[in-house]
């Protein structure tokens, strides 16, 4: 890990892995607060590291510390879910494996879900690349060429739950992300899975010129992964999305579902679709639309909630009903207050009993 500042989340990071570790290597960059005291409590190994604006340097830097066979990387905002526990012994026993990739629940966000390179071999020729958005997918592929027989594992189940984009943090990343990513890609224009990652900063904070600059950027270029391609097409199908263009945003966000990524990482593109179709009056296909997004993820009660408001919104109350109780049942094991609320919008309209 590396820290700086992160008394108040730290505790419950180490303690989701405590069971799970031989031992915690943790760089902090300059923290004033309890930091190191809590990190030194839970038995971590805690060294030091001056801030550069470079996450992959400091990441680097505790690499060295290392003496595992397999490193899990992870940050204060993160926590390892119990299922993920259980399964690491056998998947760092699988003698192919070079790296694997993690499935991230993103709390308070959409897409709710992304797909990170967090556990690896200790292996030196591993390391992170790039200051914001770092990777070891780089060196790890590079490797892989040299010595054909290492294979790259994935996880499909929810490995890392990620809070970190909840609160007021959030403005704050935003304007260290384009600082740091800005100064890169004018050495490194050719970066397009940064020019898309800066791209989505700027969507958020509603600059679209830039946005687009960034997006041009990335589609520019001939030789990109598909997952770059993907998040890409999803940025302009949001940008098209915001000008109100629904017609040209159905046409990017089927592009991107049509790059050979990973379906689970579809989820938010498959929400924005359906929103652009009902924008055009086209409910059937908005309400196909929900039905694969249904059956790719069961358990996403916005698909059912915004589904069963559109049958209402046809007269279909029946069918409506069904879907709302879904998602409230849904709300409730995932976030009580919006189960309270649907729910009680729902008595309003005289639709569901007290």
């Amino acid at each position: 890990m590396i820290v700086r500042d992160e008394a108040a989340r730290l505790g419950g990071c180490l303690a989701s892995v405590a069971e799970a570790v031989d031992e915690i290597v943790i760089v902090d960059t300059g923290s004033q607060d309890e930091t190191v005291a809590i990190a030194q409590a839970w038995g971590a190994q805690v060294y030091h590291y001056p801030w550069q604006e470079d996450f992959a340097a400091a990441r680097n830097a505790a690499l060295k510390y290392v003496h595992s066979d397999w490193v899990l990387v992870l940050d204060a905002d993160e926590t390892l879910t119990p299922a993920m526990v259980q399964a690491l012994p056998t998947i760092c026993q699988q003698p192919q494996w070079l790296a694997v990739t993690l499935l991230r629940q993103e709390l308070g966000v959409v897409p709710p879900y992304s797909y990170v390179s967090r556990l690896f071999r200790c292996h030196p020729q591993i390391y992170f690349q790039r200051p914001y958005h770092e990777t070891i997918d780089d060196s790890v592929l590079a490797l892989q060429q040299r010595e054909p027989h290492w294979q790259v594992g994935q996880v499909n189940a929810v490995a890392i739950v990620h809070s970190g984009y909840l609160g007021a943090q959030r403005q704050q990343k935003h304007e260290r992300a384009k600082r740091i990513m800005a100064n890169y890609l004018r050495q490194h224009p050719a970066d397009t899975y940064l020019w898309s990652k800066l791209a989505g900063v700027y969507l958020a904070e509603g600059d679209f010129a830039s946005a687009q600059t960034c997006i041009a950027q990335g589609l520019n270029a001939s030789d990109r992964p598909a997952s770059v391609t993907y998040e890409l097409y999803y940025h302009q199908g949001n940008l098209y999305s915001a000008q109100q263009q629904w017609a040209e945003a159905i046409a990017a966000y089927e592009a991107a579902l049509n790059t050979p990524t990973p379906p689970l990482s579809h989820v938010a593109t498959y929400l924005r679709l359906a929103d652009a179709q009902k924008h055009l009056k086209r409910w059937g296909d908005a309400l196909t639309t929900y039905d694969r997004l249904q059956a790719l993820d069961p358990t996403l009660a916005l698909a059912y909630q915004n589904q069963g408001a559109l049958l209402l919104r046809l007269g279909h109350v029946h069918a409506a009903l069904e879907k709302l109780q879904t998602a409230i049942d849904l709300w409730q094991q995932q976030h009580p207050p919006e189960a309270d609320r649907l729910r009680q919008e729902l008595q309003a309209m005289g639709l569901l009993n007290g």
